[in-house]
């Protein structure tokens, strides 16, 4: 007798497993519109090539079903064997221990990697399948993304991959394929070596969660004892009220009306609310989850602990001076025009 399938995450995956189950239903977690109608595009997609699947927004953890999701170690404990062992990550375990130094883990990871993966999934999301070919192909926009990652506004300064690497609809060793490729065709440099060197940070939040799970979550993160006394969770209006810079108006304006900000804005929006507002950086972390249609757990309290001081950074608290930051990223302040 077949089990059903129940899909939090990583529908990637789905083809290859599809014919073991009865019926496959897609049941991903969001908290905002903008979050749930990136979801709903995805799953029409995957109906395109699995047309059992059935969308749900409630699913019953007693019934008998094996699950596809992200595959942290809290979700284990919450669904014991049912979990499958697919995961959208570089490696499916790690021969060390994950230390509390990225730069550590990066040079003992790096010697690991193939020059090709050969179990890698290709994307069925035509959207994926178009990027993919836009970025590497038609601009060959990964020679140059060293250079332009720090971008704010436009679509070629970063690759945008990272929303479909959360959702788990780009694999991200077949993305790791896709710079390997290209570099056999067009060269390597120090921006296809980024690329990959961020993949590896993103990679290092992930194992570096299955170590401490909870305390990602905690006040103190890793620097004391448990800590989950409640935060603020401010409404989007709440937040206009509170913030006055233009640049941070801008930010909240982009955050709302795409679910997307790019790596340089989350920065210095992180560094403008823990070390300028003085606010929990709880709260920042938790309404970046509400609304980011990039969202991954790891990644997000990683960094969020890491720019305030209670995270993998020995240095403490990482501020970045908003009129430096501009200055150097937006001189003529073309994203705050865009978003106020």
């Amino acid at each position: 007798m077949k089990k059903d399938l129940l899909v939090l995450n990583n529908p990637i995956f789905i083809n290859q497993i599809e014919i073991k189950y009865d019926q496959i239903y897609y049941a991903p977690i969001f908290q905002s519109q903008i979050q749930k109608d990136f979801f709903y595009e995805i799953y029409l997609s995957i109906k395109k090539t699995c047309p059992r699947i059935i969308w749900t927004e409630f699913f019953e953890p007693e019934r008998d079903y094996d699950v596809l999701s992200w595959n942290s170690v809290n979700e284990k404990k919450v669904f014991e064997t049912k979990i499958l062992s697919s995961k959208n990550r570089l490696f499916d375990d790690l021969p060390f221990e994950v230390t509390e130094s990225f730069t550590n883990f990066k040079k003992k990871a790096e010697p690991l990697l193939p020059s090709t993966f050969s179990k890698a999934c290709p994307p069925f999301h035509k959207v994926v399948i178009d990027d993919i070919h836009y970025y590497f192909e038609n601009k060959k926009l990964a020679s140059t993304y060293f250079d332009t990652r720090n971008g704010l506004v436009g679509r070629n300064f970063s690759t945008k991959f990272s929303k479909y690497l959360s959702t788990g609809t780009l694999d991200v060793r077949y993305l790791y394929n896709q710079v390997k490729k290209y570099e056999q065709k067009y060269g390597a440099n120090k921006s296809t070596y980024w690329i990959i060197f961020e993949l590896l940070w993103r990679e290092f939040f992930y194992w570096h969660y299955q170590k401490h799970n909870i305390k990602y979550f905690s006040e103190n993160g890793l620097k004391g004892a448990l800590n989950f006394s409640p935060f603020k969770i401010y409404t989007h209006l709440e937040m206009m009220n509170l913030v006055k810079e233009p640049f941070m108006i801008a930010a909240l304006n982009e955050l709302e009306f795409t679910g997307y900000l790019s790596n340089r804005v989350r920065q210095i929006f992180a560094s403008q609310w823990i070390n300028d507002l003085s606010l929990n950086w709880r709260s920042g972390a938790f309404y970046f989850e509400q609304r980011l249609i990039d969202y991954d757990v790891y990644s997000n309290y990683g960094n969020w602990m890491y720019l305030a001081g209670v995270g993998v950074d020995p240095r403490g608290k990482r501020y970045f001076n908003l009129d430096k930051q501009l200055q150097n990223y937006d001189p003529e302040s073309l994203y705050t025009k865009k978003w106020c």
